[in-house]
Parts: structure tokens; C-alpha cells; sequence
């Protein structure tokens, strides 16, 4: 009997354990991507092709590391979850829905955590959808939805050269761009983590 309690609060810890791992990854990913969408910011017009792209190669091996490292289910929705919680601690709230469906797709597509081609190719679709965010949210709020629900980020100015500049020809060549990004920041992702951690991963499992 008491061997059977320590065994289950040994499997709480371990899931606790993992739970952690994910969440600080994720916090880490996220606050480095944000940093680097800012700085990428400055480059005008340039931007609403590359921003998020870019961020993409810092959350890519932080998730990849996290997904081999837990190999769980609910890892990738977890991931997602958190991420979604730091946007809004940052003041982007409104992204907590686009994370948790990235999240879920993510899931949907990953499947046992045993392949990194799939798991570098769920991160890409997921990174996709949470790229594809700002054209998203201008398309859907306009620009009285961009100034009620992102007050701390547009002015109704600044939203309204948001909407003007998302033209047709802009979405087409940011999704094409973030498409290329993505797919390379997924198997990048993989890349260091059989470069630098997967041989930890290996160690700790056997444990």
C-alpha cells in the first residue's frame, strides 16, 4: 500500500516536474521572440513580412527541446497555453485564443512526441497561425476593434494605417514568407536539440 502512494506521488512530481519545464521554455521562447519582433519593428514595412517569421528561430528550439525532453501528451497545448498567458501579461490578451488553437493543432499533428520530423512540422503550422496573427486580428477587429482591444498598442491612427497597409498583395507574400520562415525555424528547432540536448534527454530517461 505504501509503496503503491509513493509510486503515484512520485508520477505527481514527475508531472509536476514537466509542467515546469514546459511553462519555463516556453516563458523563455516567448520573451526572447517578443524582444526580437520588437527590434525587427524598426525596420518598417519590411516587418510585416519578417517579424514574426524571425521570432520563430528562438521559440522553435525551446519547443522542440520541451517536446523531447516531456514527450507527453498535452505538451504542445501547454506550450501554446503558456505562451498565449505571457501575451497577456504583455497586454495582448486578444492572442489567447490564437495560441490555443495553435496549441490544439500542434497536438493534432504531433501525435506520440516520438518523431522530430513531425514534431518540427506541427511547431511550423502552429508557428504559422501564431505568425499570421497581426493580419488576422486587423482583418477581423478593423480598426475600432484594433483601438478597443489593443488600446496599450494603436492609437486610432496607427490602427488605421494598420488596416491600409494589409493589402492583398501584403497577406500573400507575409503568409508565403512565414510559411519558408516557419518550416525552417521547425527543423531548426530540431537541429540544436539533437545538437545540444537530445543526448541529456536520452540520460534522464534512463534514470
Amino acid at each position: 500500500m505504501l509503496s503503491k502512494i509513493k509510486c503515484s506521488e512520485r508520477n505527481f512530481m514527475m508531472k509536476l516536474k514537466n509542467v515546469v519545464q514546459i511553462a519555463v521554455l516556453a516563458v523563455i521562447g516567448c520573451v526572447v521572440a517578443f524582444g526580437i519582433s520588437m527590434l525587427t519593428g524598426l525596420l518598417g514595412m519590411a516587418a510585416l513580412y519578417i517579424s514574426a517569421g524571425f521570432a520563430a528561430f528562438v521559440i522553435g528550439p525551446t519547443f522542440v527541446i520541451a517536446a523531447r525532453k516531456v514527450q507527453k501528451r498535452g505538451t504542445a497545448l501547454l506550450f501554446w497555453a503558456v505562451l498565449g498567458l505571457v501575451y497577456a501579461i504583455l497586454g495582448y490578451g486578444i492572442m489567447i485564443p490564437i495560441t490555443l488553437i495553435a496549441g490544439i493543432v500542434c497536438e493534432l499533428i504531433i501525435g506520440k512526441y516520438d518523431n522530430s520530423k513531425r514534431i518540427a512540422i506541427a511547431f511550423s503550422v502552429a508557428m504559422f497561425i501564431d505568425s499570421m496573427h497581426s493580419i488576422l486580428l486587423t482583418k477581423i477587429l478593423g480598426v475600432e476593434g484594433l483601438v478597443k482591444y489593443m488600446s496599450s498598442t494603436f492609437s486610432p491612427e496607427q490602427a488605421a494605417q494598420m488596416v491600409a497597409a494589409y493589402t492583398n498583395e501584403v497577406i500573400l507574400i507575409a503568409a508565403a514568407v512565414n510559411v519558408v520562415l516557419c518550416l525552417l525555424a521547425g527543423f531548426f528547432g530540431v537541429f540544436i536539440n539533437n545538437k545540444f540536448f537530445e543526448k541529456s534527454t536520452q540520460q534522464s530517461k534512463l534514470k
